[in-house]
């Protein structure tokens, strides 16, 4: 009998993004290889942040290893060891040496970005941790976003705060910040954690929530963002497909292939929006009501003078007025926001059938939906899917 391979996950007990979702794509792959899969329990003496007893690890008789490894101490003694190996820690950035899975950071800034323009807001502003390369890169992709739309950022980054930080060190300088952003803005914050600092400076301040500052974070913490006050909007990691594809790496290294020197890159599945960017910021109230009526009713069959009609205007005038505001039309608003709909539902595991997926988003047919993404993203919707 052909032996199973034995392969260890060595990851924190918990992660922001969703550790249960990471494991069900590790072991999806696992089942399909026909692999035995073992983890590495967290060290509960230690201080720092999520530590692994490396050594611990090293006796284990493993064939392959997926683990987060983030300082280059620990990258180093990891090198050094003949057992083909993934790394989903991503601290390290280019620097780390192991081959490893990352999520497409300046993706997911230019999803937070693409989501507070969409709320009408001019007023932008990052806030991140300096010196990690996550933040960097998250931060590219919102200043890139807003350029396209003519719009400039506000960063402001603080280091890194270590568990025994008074709470008044990460709290305080935040607030000085915020009083001095242009209302109303739109804040995007490198994680979801940091969000939440944002949301309390906010209510300190007598600043609303999202009337005068709509707050977004990253990785969808659901302990974060479902019992903040308000709920919190995030940038959803897709976990799932970074399990699976740091499953599917680590089979490539252990069959002998080469190892990539870049990452391989998951993007973000979609903006799960919650309270704290329910708001419009558009001064025109006929596109305000189209835009509303739009959103609300994506998944359904209208024509845009059904639209025109709810926002009490003709559908010329509201076309005329819809640019200006918008700087597009509400044909192609609605457009974008059903593809945005639908790659959601591509990138997630659940193996939508492409017409489910059309009818669901409001595209009617498959083939509406190809001829859509063919026209605006120039590429297929099987292009979204995990592979």
């Amino acid at each position: 009998m052909k032996r199973q391979p034995k392969i260890a996950v060595a990851l924190p007990d918990s992660k922001p993004w969703g550790i249960t979702r990471f494991f069900n794509g590790v072991n999806e792959y696992a089942h399909e290889q026909h692999w035995l899969l073992t983890s590495c329990p967290v060290n509960p003496e230690s201080t720092e942040d999520f530590p692994l007893e490396w050594s611990r690890l090293k006796s284990w008789k493993v064939d392959g290893i997926i683990l987060q490894a983030n300082d280059s101490k620990q990258s180093e003694q990891l090198r050094k060891w003949s057992i083909p190996m993934v790394n989903i820690g991503e601290d390290l950035g280019a620097d780390c040496k192991i081959p490893r899975v990352a999520q497409n950071n300046p993706q997911v800034g230019r999803l937070a970005a693409e989501h507070l323009i969409g709320l009408g807001l001019k007023n932008l502003a990052y806030h991140g941790v300096q010196g990690r390369w996550y933040s960097d890169e998250r931060m590219q992709g919102f200043k890139q976003a807003a350029k396209e739309a003519r719009l400039k950022v506000n960063i402001f980054c603080l280091p890194h705060m270590t568990r025994d930080a008074l709470w008044n060190e990460r709290y305080e300088p935040i607030k000085r910040w915020l009083k001095t952003l242009p209302l109303p803005a739109g804040v995007f914050a490198v994680h979801d954690y940091r969000a939440l600092i944002v949301l309390s400076a906010c209510r300190e301040l007598g600043l609303r929530v999202p009337e005068d500052v709509a707050v977004i974070g990253s990785d969808n913490d659901l302990m974060v963002c479902e019992f903040s006050t308000p709920t919190l909007t995030s940038v959803c990691v897709n976990a799932y497909r970074m399990g699976y594809e740091s499953a599917r790496l680590l089979h490539q290294l252990m069959q002998g292939k080469t190892p990539l020197h870049d990452p391989v890159l998951i993007d973000p599945s979609e903006v799960a929006a919650r309270t704290s960017t329910d708001v419009l910021h558009i001064d025109d109230p006929a596109v305000k009501k189209a835009v509303t009526y739009m959103r609300n009713h994506f998944a359904e069959s209208f024509k845009m003078d059904q639209v025109a009609e709810v926002a009490g205007v003709s559908r010329r005038l509201l076309e005329m007025r819809f640019r200006a505001e918008r700087k597009t039309s509400p044909a192609e608003f609605l457009v974008q926001l059903r593809i945005q709909k639908a790659k959601a539902l591509l990138a997630s595991h659940n193996q939508h059938p492409g017409e489910e997926i059309a009818r669901v988003c409001g595209f009617g047919t498959g083939k509406n939906l190809r001829a859509a993404f063919q026209r605006i993203l120039k590429a297929s919707p099987n292009d979204f899917r995990p592979e």
